[in-house]
C-alpha cells in the first residue's frame, strides 16, 4: 500500500479532475433526536476536491457526518457515499474513509508511532504495513523524532499532526476534517492548510469543518452551507465569491489636494459607491462603471495620486457566509 500525497507530485488525469459524480450525496434526509430535528428534508450533492462544509454551531453539520458513517439512523431519505448507501453499507464505506475529530482522541500514554500504526492494524493492515506506513505519514505530516515520544507531552499543533496522519494511514478516498486548525499557532496553521491542499492534489475528498473562514477560502474549491438542518447555499468558491457585476475596487494614495482633484475626476466618469481612509494619503473605493481600467490610470496620472490596487469586486467568504443567512436561498453551481 502507498499514499498517493506522499513525496509524490500527483499529476491527475483530464476525467479524473473534472468528474461531475458526486463523492457524498443526500436526498430528502431527515434526522430527529427526539423534538430536535437536526436534519431537515436535507439534499445536497458533494463533489470531488476540497469542500467546506459551514455553518453555525447546531446547524447539523456533525450530524450529517455521523449519518454518512451509519453512525446515526435516518428517519427519512438517503445518503448515498461512493455509490454505497450509508444505512446499509456501512462498513464499506468506513473502510474508505478517514476522519479527524475536533476533540482529543488521542491515548496519552502511546507514542505517535504506537498509535498511528494501532489505528492502520485496526483499518486491517498487516503490522509490518502499518509500521512502513506510519512512518511515512508521520513524515508527511511533519513529526520527526519526537514520534517515539509519549503523546501526552506534545504540544496542541503536534496533538494536531498526529490526528491527521491517523487519519489518512490507510488511505483513504474520503477525509472528514472538523476543525483542523484548531489550538494551531499561525505558522502551525499555515503547514496545516498546506497538507490538506497535498492531500486534495492526490485525488481525494477532503470535507473541512471549519469556523475560521480566512482558511476555508484559502484551501476549498467548493462550500456547502448549512443551517437548522436545511441547505442554505453551495456551490464553487468563485462562483460563491464573485462580487457584484461592474463593480471595481479601486485604492489610491497622494496628497490631500491631489486626491481631491482625482475624486473629483473619478466622479465625473464612475458611480463612487464607497469610500474609506486606509491611512496617511491612501483611501479604497468601491466604485461602479469604471471596468475601463485605461481611463482611470488617466486621470490617477493626470491628477498626482497614485493606483495601488485596481480590480473587480469580490466578496469574502465571511460576506458569502453572512449574506447565505439573509434571505439567500439554496443555490449556486
Amino acid at each position: 500500500m502507498h499514499l498517493l500525497m506522499i513525496g509524490e507530485v500527483v499529476h491527475q488525469s483530464e476525467d479524473n479532475k473534472t468528474s461531475s459524480s458526486p463523492h457524498l450525496s443526500a436526498m430528502g434526509v431527515t434526522v430527529r433526536f427526539g423534538p430536535v430535528v437536526a436534519l431537515d428534508d436535507f439534499t445536497v450533492e458533494i463533489p470531488r476536491g476540497i469542500i467546506g462544509l459551514l455553518g453555525p454551531n447546531g446547524a447539523g453539520k456533525s450530524t450529517f457526518i455521523k449519518a454518512s458513517l451509519g453512525l446515526v439512523s435516518l428517519d427519512k431519505g438517503r445518503i448515498s457515499v461512493s455509490g454505497l448507501d450509508s444505512q446499509l453499507q456501512y462498513l464499506q464505506i468506513r473502510d474508505d474513509i478517514g476522519y479527524m475529530p475536533e476533540h482529543d482522541c488521542l491515548i496519552p500514554n502511546m507514542s505517535s508511532v504506537e498509535l498511528v500504526s494501532y489505528m492502520g492494524k485496526i483499518s486491517g493492515m498487516s503490522s509490518k504495513d502499518a509500521i512502513q506506513r506510519t512512518h511515512e505519514v508521520l513524515d508527511f505530516v511533519g513529526i520527526g523524532e519526537e514520534r517515539y515520544r509519549l503523546i501526552k507531552s506534545y504540544s496542541t499543533g503536534m496533538k494536531q499532526r498526529i490526528k491527521l496522519a491517523q487519519a489518512v494511514i490507510h488511505d483513504p478516498s474520503l477525509l472528514f476534517l472538523d476543525e483542523p486548525t484548531s489550538g494551531m499557532d499561525p505558522n502551525g496553521r499555515e503547514e496545516m492548510l498546506d497538507l490538506i491542499k497535498k492531500i486534495g492534489a492526490s485525488e481525494k475528498t477532503v470535507i473541512v469543518s471549519s469556523h475560521i473562514l480566512q482558511e476555508v477560502e484559502l484551501v476549498c474549491e467548493y462550500a456547502v452551507i448549512i443551517s437548522n438542518g436545511k441547505l442554505v447555499r453551495q456551490g464553487k468558491m468563485e462562483v460563491l465569491m464573485a462580487g457584484e457585476e461592474d463593480l471595481q475596487k479601486l485604492t489610491v494614495r497622494g496628497g490631500e489636494q491631489a486626491m481631491t482633484r482625482f475624486i473629483d475626476a473619478l466622479a465625473q466618469v464612475c458611480e463612487i459607491m464607497d469610500r474609506k481612509e486606509e491611512g496617511w494619503n491612501q483611501i479604497a473605493f468601491t466604485v461602479r462603471g469604471c471596468s475601463d481600467g485605461k481611463r482611470v490610470f488617466k486621470l490617477a496620472h493626470e491628477n498626482g495620486v497614485q493606483i495601488r490596487r485596481f480590480h473587480p469586486d469580490k466578496l469574502s467568504l465571511e460576506d458569502v457566509f453572512l449574506s447565505s443567512f439573509k434571505g439567500g436561498g439554496a443555490g449556486g453551481n
